[in-house]
């Protein structure tokens, strides 16, 4: 029932009917749900939001660790921004706003919008094409030429340990004869790894450098960082200068409006006035649960600097990941990181014990 319950969900659409998944429509359903609940008092709103944590790393964990393509993450963003626009503008007094404050949240949050969006239709041009070819790795061109030149530089390399061995041992020997040998083995060992492509031992497919294979994707990514769930797409070279951009935009949307939701609902203080501007922190927020709307408001105002601090994590760590020349893909897979993080954790446990 439930197969042919999802079966027929369909939304109109031009073309066709789209099929829905309910993966995707069940953030519809949470979210009010939840924001509902939490604003009925300040215990429940601190049950539901670390219920919140807890769910969104336990969800998390499950797809990275069976690679699950699903569109549940991207529907709670898409979501969570719609509700998110609709309490502010609705519930939040606007009298206690200025027209510039709200202009500019309006700024921020259609350029975050629209750069997210342009993310995920640049995500297609990372994967690799058929460009590069899919010819099993036996029947592509040179395989059997760096084979010929690698049996070579052995020769090479046998005959000249043998011939140092015979002046070891007192026999006469050419020793330009021996640096060449040498030379021409390295050389030959140069022209081998040159000569052979870079394949892909999943897909078979020949790839450039730093692209690598997304399990969730199914192909190979141009200069891979990682695979986005909150976008349901890889981050790689055509994609990544418009994401550390939609990532900045973001924090300073969620934080300008998370700022003006609290300081409109709860006591404000002033702070400093910048060009004329005041710039204001809430102070007393105990009454905020005493009328619902105010509740609501302030329960939102807390969901975006959840997801704030959340994105100020990753901001900082792709920044520190832009600063050391590498992707985070890259990191994962050097020896010397998985050293040094199984080494912190032994010291931490260690601590701890």
């Amino acid at each position: 029932m439930l197969i042919a319950f999802q079966d027929r969900l369909r939304l109109p659409w031009r073309g066709g009917a789209k099929r829905i998944s309910l993966a995707a429509l069940a953030p519809a359903i949470i979210l009010p749900i939840m924001m509902g609940l939490a604003a009925l008092n300040a215990k429940t709103a601190i049950i539901i939001m670390l219920t919140l944590m807890v769910f969104t790393y336990w969800g998390l964990q499950i797809a990275e660790r069976t690679a699950t393509k699903t569109s549940f993450f991207l529907s709670w963003i898409v979501f969570s921004v719609i509700y998110m626009a609709l309490i502010f503008e609705c519930e939040v007094p606007l009298l206690e706003l200025l027209p510039i404050e709200n202009n500019i949240l309006l700024l921020l949050s259609l350029g975050a919008i629209c750069l997210w969006y342009r993310i995920k239709k640049l995500a297609p041009l990372n994967l690799v094409t058929a460009q590069y070819g899919t010819t099993p790795k036996d029947e592509l061109p040179g395989i059997t030429e760096a084979s010929s030149g690698e049996e070579q530089a052995e020769q090479q390399a046998h005959e000249s340990i043998r011939l140092k061995g015979d002046t070891v041992l007192g026999i006469d020997g050419d020793d330009d004869d021996d640096d060449a040998a040498i030379n021409s083995s390295e050389h030959a060992g140069l022209m081998q790894h040159a000569a052979q492509p870079n394949i892909c031992d999943t897909c078979r497919k020949v790839t450039p450098r730093h692209a690598y294979h997304c399990a969730v994707c199914g192909s190979c990514v141009k200069r891979r960082s990682h695979h986005s769930y909150w976008l349901n797409c890889c981050i790689g070279e055509n994609n990544y200068r418009l994401y550390l951009a939609a990532l900045v935009l973001s924090e300073c949307a969620l934080l300008l409006g998370a700022n003006l939701t609290l300081t409109a609902v709860c006591h404000p203080f002033l702070v400093v006035r910048l060009l004329s501007l005041p710039l204001l922190l809430p102070d007393d927020c105990s009454e905020v649960f005493e009328d619902f709307e105010l509740g609501i408001s302030f329960i939102v105002a807390g969901y975006a600097m959840l997801i704030s601090c959340y994105i100020a994590f990753v901001l900082v760590r792709q920044l520190y990941l832009l600063w050391r020349g590498t992707t985070m893909h890259e990191y994962k897979r050097a020896p010397a990181h998985n050293g040094n993080r199984n080494r912190v954790w032994s010291n931490w446990r260690a601590i701890l014990n």
